[in-house]
């Protein structure tokens, strides 16, 4: 929606008048979309933030002495020396001045002129990939193709490199829908996914975080206004909404059990053996104060106790009550119990005679006998008419039951409220007279460090000041204190200061030698909590951030930290799934009748063991190549039944996804993974092409090139019968020389995992005849079957598939497509962890200490604005 140049401000670019007005809009959604839209539009020409202080402000790049025409240069007598000779060995015969196949001239690449950077990309996909030269030319060996791609990437890039490529700029960018929802359970910790009702997000560059994409639609405002209400009356309640127990039994109501009479005033007056109790429930721990009237029969008994017990007879409280006065008058007593939350049964005893009673040992083991019919018998007739009797002898019924009452609690625990309802409001503004005063005093002293949190950075008075006035304002329109802060934090979370991360150069930024300028503290620590957790900065991050203190050191420090940290589960959720595909697998159907047992909870479990390996090789830092090797898996009782292995079931509830060995089955790494087999599969079959395309696309990270125009399905193709195996019909395909370059290369990887069906089951056979899944890499080395296809990936692809995770952790990591210039820091990371395998920790430590993830290009024009 926005260029990136905008300096988004909150709430303080409106005018002044127009504030209150806005904001108490609030209750009425369609009146308030009105006020946000306008709101936005204003702030296209706010002034800047203000300024931060800047992470490494002092610190500048190496100095490079190359100059575009040195570095032309040596690029030209590099190339000229290298690569030049082999393109015209294979390639200008078909793409010259006056053939181009294609479309494609590569004489330009003779002196490297008039190039674009797409032209020479093209060319090095298409080598790279193994799609040219075709295989009824010459085609180069092994090592000539990769000197080959090697020189074409030096071509591409290192001029590049060595021109001082730039940081670049990102898009500010609203939260998508599982930052958001991450945001708001960090906040106040309550998982309520309030985005889970938004519209979905778009994928720009394979990831739903890219600014580029991040739109903001009228449906979407309305959504953000209806989840600010909703988490603002979920996250701070009403002491006075909390629920209580008023509990009143009239006479009439009292159930006794025994054989009681009634007397006037609907009293009820019972023997030495009989006794009254009540239902109740509590609504939350707590102590519970507790009315009983009633009293001796007669005079001359005197006092007597009446102990309360609870179901098992054991003594909760005790009391004594005295002659109960004759007609409708009783004597009362009140205790104070402590009750748990839910239900309970409070029993009621006169004690007739002189035991000690000692609360918490007497036990009364008549009450502990009561005969679940009778009881029912008895509360049924509760309330209907009754026969009132005069007369009643004191002696044979010495006491009487006029009415109880339960009140409480007397005081709400802390678990009756929100858990972080006494961090947002931590004070309350005091009464006189039922009437609030000193309430924006009192607000303003709650909303600062709430909005320093909520806007992941520093507020001044100036910022807060018109949320507090807003406070003040709904308390005078009637609200409680505690409702005009709901309404204030619903205004605090549809601000952009919430719902964009901005990332606008301090205005007194000078660029480094690089043209760049370093991310603010606040700006980083958002950066690195959004890349890490997909959710805001905790108070660690946040107070480093105010004390200037997050320099490189430290980063490295709260990458341990925050990836030990349970929150680090969204690198699997949000990172790997998009990376891997797995969001796919959610829409994905299977034949019914061909796979009985594919449902819903096996497409979960199939998801979750992959993103249980990714999380397992990230917190132990393990190589990248664990992820073609390893020989264990996580799975569940389901997915184990499956896979055809056996896991403890007895554990399952505890530890649902279990860590288990796959030694001695065909299963190894992520190749066998139900979850990217069946992906990669249609609903009724396997699919070669589509496992090597994502083989190579997600592992190795070449693109394959898009079909020809005109080319058709594999089944409206020419047929080889009807008995015909899938791996014939698609030999038949690629004899069409516009299928042929790039079907030999991706068929023949898809077909070594065709030893595992469309749900990922094992198969040695399909239709009565042996699965054929042999294949052969492009460098000629065959295999048979997944497992060893994964091997032999893992023997010399490592560096690729470290190369593809850089590469997609840093579009990640930054929410932007990623340009030439950072192909330089991809090189650079690579070079940093290949003397240790590759290990995933590191890579994701390297793209946070990477300058495209603490600078950003500098730009005169937004930090003038």
């Amino acid at each position: 929606m926005f260029d990136h140049k905008i300096a988004i401000r909150p709430y303080d670019v409106l005018p002044r008048h127009s504030r209150t007005t806005c904001w108490l809009t609030m209750m009425r959604p369609a009146s308030l979309s009105a006020c946000l839209i306008g709101f936005l539009w204003i702030v296209a020409a706010s002034p800047p933030l203000k300024a931060e202080p800047p992470v490494d402000g002092n610190a500048t790049a190496d100095e490079k002495t190359t100059t575009p025409e040195s570095a032309a240069s040596e690029a030209l007598t590099e190339w000229q020396s290298t690569g030049l000779p082999l393109m015209q060995a294979y390639c200008v015969d078909c793409h010259n001045e006056d053939v181009q196949e294609g479309g494609l001239d590569l004489s330009p690449f003779e002196t490297l002129s008039d190039l674009t950077t797409a032209e020479v990309k093209r060319v090095l996909e298409m080598v790279r990939f193994g799609a040219m030269p075709p295989e009824d030319y010459d085609t180069p060996e092994i090592e000539e193709r990769k000197l080959l791609v090697s020189s074409l990437e030096a071509t591409m890039y290192s001029s590049t490199c060595d021109l001082t490529p730039r940081a670049g700029k990102v898009t500010v960018r609203r939260l998508n829908r599982s930052e958001y929802n991450n945001t708001i359970r960090d906040l106040f910790g309550m998982d309520l996914r309030p985005a889970d009702r938004f519209p979905s997000d778009e994928v720009g560059a394979g990831f739903d975080n890219n600014g580029d994409v991040l739109s903001l639609s009228p449906m979407l405002i309305e959504k953000f206004i209806e989840a600010a209400e909703h988490v603002s009356q979920n996250v701070i309640v009403d002491p006075d909404d909390l629920p209580v127990l008023r509990l009143e039994v009239p006479g009439d109501q009292i159930p006794i059990y025994g054989e009681p009479k009634i007397g006037s005033f609907s009293g009820r007056f019972v023997d030495g053996d009989s006794f009254a109790w009540i239902d109740l429930e509590a609504p939350f721990d707590g102590d519970y104060r507790i009315d009983v009237r009633g009293g001796a029969t007669s005079k001359e008994r005197g006092r007597v106790n009446v102990a309360i017990c609870d179901a098992s007879g054991t003594l909760l409280a005790t009391d004594g009550l005295d002659y109960f006065g004759g007609g409708g008058s009783a004597d009362s007593m009140n205790e104070t119990i402590e009750l748990s939350k839910g239900k309970h049964r409070l029993i009621f005893v006169p004690v007739l005679d002189d035991r000690e009673l000692k609360v918490g040992e007497t036990k009364f083991e008549s009450v502990t006998n009561m005969d679940p019919e009778r009881v029912k018998s008895i509360l049924a007739k509760r309330g209907k008419p009754v026969s009132v009797e005069r007369g009643i002898d004191s002696d044979e019924f010495p006491f009487m039951f006029r009415s109880f009452k339960v009140n409480g609690p007397g005081k709400h625990p802390s678990e009756a409220y929100p858990p972080k309802q006494f961090e947002v409001v931590r004070h309350i503004a005091p009464k006189k007279r039922n009437r609030y005063y000193d309430v924006e005093k009192v607000a303003l002293k709650n909303l600062t460090p709430l909005m320093h949190t909520v806007f992941r950075g520093p507020v001044t008075d100036d910022e807060v000041r018109p949320y507090a006035q807003l406070v003040e304002q709904s308390v005078k329109d009637g609200a409680s204190y505690h409702r005009a802060t709901q309404i204030a934090l619903s205004a605090i979370l549809v601000s952009p200061r919430f719902l964009f991360r901005v990332e606008t150069p301090p205005a007194d930024s000078q660029p480094n030698a690089f043209g760049d300028v370093p991310l603010s503290q606040h700006q980083l620590a958002t950066r690195l909590s959004y890349f890490l957790w997909s959710s805001t900065p905790d108070q660690t991050l946040l107070e480093q951030a105010d004390r200037d203190q997050l320099d490189v050191d430290r980063l490295k420090g709260h990458v341990e930290r925050m990836l030990a940290d349970q929150k680090a589960d969204a690198m699997a959720s949000d990172f790997a799934a998009q990376w891997l595909g797995l969001r796919n697998l959610t829409e994905h159907e299977a034949d019914g009748k061909r796979f009985p047992t594919f449902d819903d909870p096996l497409k979960s479990a199939m998801v979750r063991e992959t993103e249980a390996l990714f999380l397992h090789i990230l917190r132990h830092n393990l190589p990248v190549g664990e992820f073609l090797t390893a020989d264990y898996t996580f799975v569940d009782p389901s997915l184990a039944r499956h896979y055809g292995l056996t896991v403890d079931e007895s554990k399952a509830r505890d530890q649902p996804y279990q860590k288990v060995s796959l030694s001695g089955t065909p299963r190894r790494g992520l190749l066998s993974h139900a979850s990217v087999l069946t992906l990669t599969s249609t609903p009724n079959r396997t699919s070669p092409v589509l496992r090597g395309k994502w083989i190579l696309e997600n592992i190795l990270g070449t693109k394959a090139p898009d079909p020809p125009a005109g080319v058709p399905e594999l089944e409206d193709g020419e047929t080889a019968g009807d008995n015909a195996t899938l791996r014939e019909q698609l030999e038949l395909h690629r004899q069409s020389p516009s299928c042929a370059s790039c079907h030999r290369v991706m068929d023949q990887l898809g077909f070594g995992l065709d030893d595992f069906d469309a749900i990922g089951q094992f198969r040695t056979e399909e239709g009565g005849k042996p699965i054929d899944a042999s294949g052969a890499l492009p460098d000629g080395r065959s295999f048979n079957g997944g497992a060893e296809l994964s091997g032999m990936l893992a023997e010399t692809e490592i560096e690729g598939l470290a190369r593809t995770l850089t590469e997609r952790l840093l579009t990640f990591a930054i929410g932007r497509e990623l340009t030439p210039d950072d192909r330089c820091t991809i090189d650079e990371i690579i070079e940093h962890t290949r003397g240790n395998q590759f290990r995933l920790a590191d890579l994701v430590t390297e793209v946070v200490l990477s300058r495209q993830f603490r600078f950003q290009t500098y730009d005169a024009d937004a930090t003038n604005r």
